[in-house]
């Protein structure tokens, strides 16, 4: 379903809202030294945008027209620039050549194209960069790709398997909606948000086969997660945002010779008030590098200004601290800057479309952003950037 927008609070904005996929981890930065210091990667239907970043204010030096909706991307060094079309079937490489960093330096040019699943709206890639793997939440199903050497060849395109959930419509079919490696470099976890379920993919001797189809709270609607600790080879953990319940679900993990056990341990409200205002949606998660503090983002929530939450995690415990305006309406995605030190931020509808907030030493966010660029920039209502990430 796929309905345009009209206003903010209309509901044209949910129905699209509810659809709509992804938030980001923390980017490998560049290692060309005659780049700026930081560039940070925008997307929108038709557009891949590209600033520098200074600490800051955000100063725009590419703005390439391309087909489709980019609306989740990965940059590879020095150049590749792996896009999703999720308004169609096609998976696209792009050369982005980033330039010195003055504007009209960076340009944007369209290499490979092959056709998968439809709709696939988060990419993965395996520990060594030889495998892709999509999630379409269109087609509810998950693709698994062969990029070594440069190519892109579709080797299996796996249906998911499950039931859906209670919460008609959007969960009337299968939604994968994040394909997320773990840190031993062995399994991706894939959120279907239709069938309410964390599919368990396996890596090992390149089978790429669903070991495990693990259910959650029904009516969740499991967006994106993160593991915990995100640096060591075997998480402790695993985090999953709920879209559709505005919760948080923990779940202690177990490796095994054959897959993961994964065990309940924690429900929490995606509002650090404890409730969440009818009609709302939560969006991205993202862990911090210091594994001590949890972001989330939380849409819809009928304000001027949807939020960014802040959780304190201890031993996979989370505890809820505050929440700050996000500038902006349908902040889909966040990521955090190399750095530690920022968080971007896209709201889909602004004013403020395109969001730097600082992150201070105890994990606390600032209020005050730190450089913003304003919806202006990407066009029209609902098209702020659903991807932003430092490359």
């Amino acid at each position: 379903m796929k309905i345009p927008y009209s206003a903010i609070s209309a509901g044209a904005l949910a129905a699209r809202a509810l659809r709509d996929g992804c938030d980001g981890g923390r980017p490998n930065p560049g290692s060309n030294s005659t780049l700026p210091s930081s560039q940070v990667l925008m997307t929108t239907t038709g557009n891949v945008f590209l600033a520098n970043y200074d600490g800051s204010k955000f100063d725009v030096t590419l703005k390439a027209d391309v087909t489709g909706a980019p609306t989740w991307v990965q940059f590879v060094e020095p150049n590749k620039l792996y896009a999703v079309n999720e308004n169609g079937d096609d998976l696209r490489i792009f050369n982005l050549e980033r330039g010195n960093g003055k504007n009209g330096s960076a340009t944007l040019t369209e290499s490979v194209t092959a056709t998968g699943s439809s709709g696939v709206v988060h990419l993965g890639f395996n520990k060594d960069n030889t495998r892709l793997v999509g999630a379409a939440y269109g087609n509810g199903t998950v693709d698994v790709w062969d990029i070594a050497g440069g190519r892109l060849e579709l080797i299996k395109t796996i249906p998911a398997p499950g039931t859906p959930g209670p919460k008609s419509p959007n969960q009337d079919a299968s939604h994968p909606h994040q394909a997320n490696l773990d840190p031993s470099g062995r399994y991706f976890a894939i959120n279907d948000l239709g069938f309410d379920n964390i599919m368990i993919l396996d890596t090992q001797d390149d089978k790429y086969e669903i070991v495990q189809n693990i259910p959650t709270k029904a009516g969740c609607g499991p967006r994106h997660g993160v593991w915990y600790p995100s640096n060591t080879g075997e998480a402790t953990h695993y985090l999953v945002v709920c879209e559709i319940s505005n919760e948080i679900i923990v779940n202690q993990l177990g490796y095994s010779a054959t897959g993961v056990t994964v065990n309940q341990s924690q429900v929490i409200s995606s509002f650090v008030s404890g409730t969440a205002p009818e009609g709302a949606a939560a969006g991205g998660i993202v862990l911090h590098p210091n594994n001590k503090d949890l972001y989330v983002t939380n849409r819809l929530t009928g304000a001027d200004s949807d939020s960014l939450a802040h959780f304190k995690v201890d031993g996979g415990l989370l505890t809820p601290v505050k929440e700050i305006a996000t500038g902006g309406v349908l902040p889909r995605m966040l990521s955090i800057s190399a750095s530690g030190s920022e968080i971007f931020l896209g709201n889909q509808n602004g004013p403020d479309a395109a969001v730097a907030f600082g992150i201070n030493e105890d994990g606390s966010v600032t209020e005050t952003p730190k450089a913003t660029l304003p919806l202006a920039v990407f066009g029209e209502k609902g098209f702020g950037p659903p991807y932003i990430a430092q490359i």
